[in-house]
């Protein structure tokens, strides 16, 4: 005679120590922590995404937060990220390079790796990386960024580095800056050729532009944009880049991501554009 499901439950139950009603409960806890679960998957997977895949437990949190929804306790975060296989990718180590350099147009290190501040437009940190795409092509980025926001102020990327495009690039940015704001700015990179170069050096002493370099082949020099760029490359998704024009359109949409969207602890849990429009009453 085959037993009923009932008896089969009792006899589990005084197997495993517990009672029928213990065993519900339990039944019924796991219910609704999954529910629990699902609700705030939804919440994480949303950001997840935003993120474009890559944002850390910290950085959800800080974006849940920024978008006025009730936050999700970090450790919960976690443990979803992490049981429900939303992996976040860990960038693999890579050695500065430079380009040659240029020594009897050396100008000295103003920052002293001083890099704090609290006033934009004070000083901005710049320079200029590879990117590889397609059948092993390679694209120059080069970047500026205002150490008082964390805003990329300017960008440009490039088929080759040519003085003419940095210098143009260089001439639009400054072209949208106060006299006044250009007075006291100052403009720190390493000793790239395309810094130390002569046409770039004039730009700077016609805009009235203060420059300072880097120790060569000292990246910690130059720490904030050398960051900036370990983390922006973290988002980007090269793979899938084959043309350049891919790859014009793939550092834009991260560009606006980083700036408009992703949070900075740094920042009062802010994105380095909404920090500017916080900041700019106070200054």
């Amino acid at each position: 005679m085959t037993s009923s499901p009932s008896l089969k439950l009792q006899a589990l139950c005084r197997v495993a120590g517990v009672s029928r009603s213990g065993f519900y409960y339990y039944l019924k806890n796991n219910e609704n922590r999954l529910k629990r679960d699902l609700s705030s998957l939804e919440i994480i997977q949303k950001f997840f995404d935003k993120s474009r895949k890559k944002g850390g437990t910290r950085t959800i949190d800080m974006m849940i937060r920024n978008s006025g929804i009730k936050p999700i306790n970090h450790k919960k975060i976690q443990r979803i990220k992490r049981e429900y296989g939303l992996i976040t990718k860990i960038r693999r180590k890579n050695p500065y390079k430079s380009l040659p350099t240029s020594e009897n147009a050396f100008v000295p290190n103003l920052l002293r790796r001083e890099f704090v501040t609290p006033l934009p437009n004070s000083i901005y940190s710049t320079d200029m990386t590879f990117l590889f795409y397609g059948s092993g092509e390679k694209a120059y980025l080069s970047a500026t960024k205002d150490l008082g926001t964390n805003e990329i102020v300017s960008y440009k990327l490039m088929r080759s580095p040519s003085v003419s495009q940095f210098t143009e690039e260089f001439k639009s940015l400054l072209g949208t800056l106060s006299p006044n704001i250009r007075s006291s700015l100052i403009i720190h990179s390493d000793q790239g050729f395309q810094y130390t170069h002569e046409a770039f050096r004039n730009l700077l002493k016609e805009f009235g532009v203060t420059q300072s370099m880097s120790r060569r082949a000292n990246c910690y020099d130059n720490a904030p944009i050398e960051s900036f760029f370990g983390h922006f490359k973290d988002l980007l998704e090269l793979k899938k880049c084959k043309t350049f024009e891919d790859v014009k359109n793939e550092v834009k949409e991260v560009m606006e991501y980083y700036n408009n969207e992703r949070p900075q602890k740094a920042l009062n849990n802010k994105a380095p554009a909404c920090y500017r429009g916080f900041i700019s009453g106070h200054f």
